[in-house]
Parts: C-alpha cells; sequence; structure tokens
C-alpha cells in the first residue's frame, strides 16, 4: 500500500504551508504536485510547467521545478507524479531542477568542495541528486563554477589588445546614474549574445530590467564594463562581490556572473579582453580571487577561465528523462 497520497493543483492555486516559498508567486507554474504523508503532513513538492518552456529540439519539453522532499521515498512519489502528468499532457521529455526556464532558478549542486556558496549559487541538500537519478532521471547537462588567483595574468597578449583597440573598439564602466539605460544596452547585447545558449528563452526586457534592480544597491560600476566598438555596444562583461561571503565575515571573491558578446561584432578576443578588465579593476579595488560562475559545459568561456588557471569548486547538474 502507497504511504502517500498526492494532490496536484493548478499553478495559479497559491500553497500554503511550509512548501510556499519554493516557487514565486511571479512565475506561475501550469500545475503544482504536493505529497502527503499517511498522518496528512506535506513530505513532497514540485510545480511544473509546459507552456511557456525553453525549446530542445525534435522535443514537446515539460519542466519540474521548486522541488523539494523529506527522504528519498517521498522524493520518487515527486518525481513519478510529475512525469505521469507530464506525459498526459502531451509533452515528450522532463527536464528540472528548472523553474520553467533558465532565467529562474534551475540546476542541484551535485558535487562540492569545502568552499562555502557564493552569491546566487543554487543551494539544495546534498542527497537531491542521487534521488533523482534513482528515480530513473539521466545528467542533460552540467555546469561548473572556477576560483583563480587575481595574480595579475591576462589572457590577451598585448599585442592582440592593441589590435582590438585599432579597430575603433574602447571598453568603459557603466554609467549608474543611467542604470535603467545602460541594463537596456546589456539586455541588447544579450539577446543577440546568448539566442543559441543552450535551453535560452529571450526575456522581455522589462523582466530583464526588474531582475537586476533588485541588486543596484550592490552594483560597482567597475565592475560592470561595457564595449563599443565605433561608439556602438558590442559586449559587456558583469561582475559583483560575492556579498554571502562577506556575511559570513569573509574576504569576498569577485564573481564574474555573466560576459556576453555580439556575434555580428566580428570583435575575436574581446570575450577574454572583458574578463581581463574585469580582473584588473578587481585587483586594483585589493580582491584577490575571482570566481567565474556557473558556466555551461560548452560554454566558450570556459577556455578563458583555463587561460586564467582556473580550478573548478562545484558541479551542478541539471537531468533529463523521455516521457
Amino acid at each position: 500500500m502507497n504511504p502517500h497520497s498526492i494532490e496536484i493543483t493548478s499553478g495559479a492555486e497559491p500553497v500554503q504551508g511550509r512548501f510556499a516559498d519554493l516557487v514565486p508567486g511571479e512565475e506561475f507554474p501550469d500545475a503544482r504536485i504536493i505529497v502527503r504523508n499517511a498522518q496528512g503532513g506535506d513530505v513532497g513538492y514540485a510545480a511544473l510547467w509546459w507552456n511557456d518552456v525553453p525549446s530542445l529540439e525534435n522535443e514537446s519539453l515539460g519542466a519540474i521545478g521548486g522541488f523539494a522532499a523529506d527522504d528519498e521515498e517521498s522524493a520518487h512519489a515527486v518525481l513519478n507524479a510529475a512525469l505521469d502528468h507530464l506525459r498526459e499532457v502531451g509533452r515528450t521529455i522532463a527536464v528540472g531542477p528548472m523553474n520553467g526556464n533558465t532565467w529562474r532558478k534551475y540546476r542541484f549542486v551535485d558535487s562540492s568542495g569545502e568552499r562555502a556558496p557564493f552569491l546566487l549559487e543554487p543551494v539544495n541538500p546534498p542527497d537531491y541528486p542521487g534521488w533523482w537519478r534513482n528515480a530513473g532521471l539521466a545528467e542533460l547537462s552540467w555546469y561548473s563554477s572556477s576560483i583563480m588567483e587575481l595574480d595579475g595574468t591576462e589572457a590577451v597578449p598585448p599585442a592582440l589588445k592593441a589590435r582590438l583597440l585599432r579597430t575603433g573598439l574602447s571598453i568603459r564602466p557603466m554609467n549608474p546614474e543611467r542604470y535603467d539605460e545602460e541594463l537596456g544596452l546589456i539586455h541588447a547585447i544579450s539577446l543577440k549574445s546568448f539566442a543559441a545558449n543552450f535551453l535560452y528563452t529571450p526575456l522581455a526586457e522589462e523582466a530583464f530590467l526588474a531582475s537586476y534592480r533588485k541588486v543596484k544597491a550592490h552594483v560597482d560600476r567597475d565592475f560592470v564594463l561595457i564595449a563599443e566598438k565605433n561608439g556602438e555596444p558590442c559586449g559587456f562583461v558583469f561582475g559583483i562581490p560575492d556579498l554571502a561571503a562577506a556575511a559570513r565575515g569573509e574576504k569576498p571573491a569577485l564573481i564574474v556572473k555573466t560576459l556576453a558578446v555580439d556575434p555580428d561584432s566580428r570583435s575575436a578576443g574581446l570575450g577574454s579582453l572583458l574578463v581581463d578588465e574585469l580582473h584588473r579593476a578587481g585587483r586594483a579595488k585589493g580582491y584577490t580571487e575571482a570566481i567565474h560562475a556557473l558556466q555551461h559545459q560548452n560554454n566558450t568561456s570556459l577556455k578563458i577561465t583555463g587561460r586564467h588557471e582556473g580550478r573548478v569548486f562545484r558541479r551542478y547538474v541539471l537531468f533529463s528523462k523521455r516521457l
């Protein structure tokens, strides 16, 4: 006899109790699953998306996010119910953990060293990835974060830097007095740069601005660098101090959060140059380490990380299962 009962509700219905904060209200899942034990206590939860989700070649994708479970048995009950429901609504593959798309919370920490979580990093109980694997989900893609010393090492030789600058390229810090306008430039570059990224979905400009307004008070203008070619924006790098480490009383690293180059700019080496300049700005302000954060396994920025002798200290995983 199955000791669990399963309730599937519309995503529009808010969740009460211990799982209420797993999916923000503005993320609008299509359904929610709650698993209860024989005593009626909530022991597992997930949210499902299938209407507004990323594309995956030759598949109809459904996303499983907002996951929580008290034990492996409860986890399997949640995941089996999620897989069954996504199959019933016509999906051909389930992907997770992902709250609908990659702009929101997604991925599990899969292997970790002793370094504490950094700002904006996923956090999950260490058992979760194993429970998903044992439920029949397999690794779809992996990601990594690397740490490196800010020792003055640069990826761009002086001759290449000089050649780039002769093409009309310049790099400047963002203007905080024009914060929204600068974010608009960054958003436009992101749309072009990330269009071919794995599971990428374009984000409307206002939603993009809203997400970055949340960190405005912590943004250092010298850590947000915008590249322009003959006056036209063509790339950026967005860095932010590891405020989580600072809150623990530790010396923070400089997080290289986002790097993007307009592929139409024909500026080979610009990504490396932007990272070099950000590292230089960090050293000037006393930072001794940088984190290249959450890089996809096929991300070309991994080559830049390698040139700076980055050492992987955390690995993340995204799972899938054919339905």
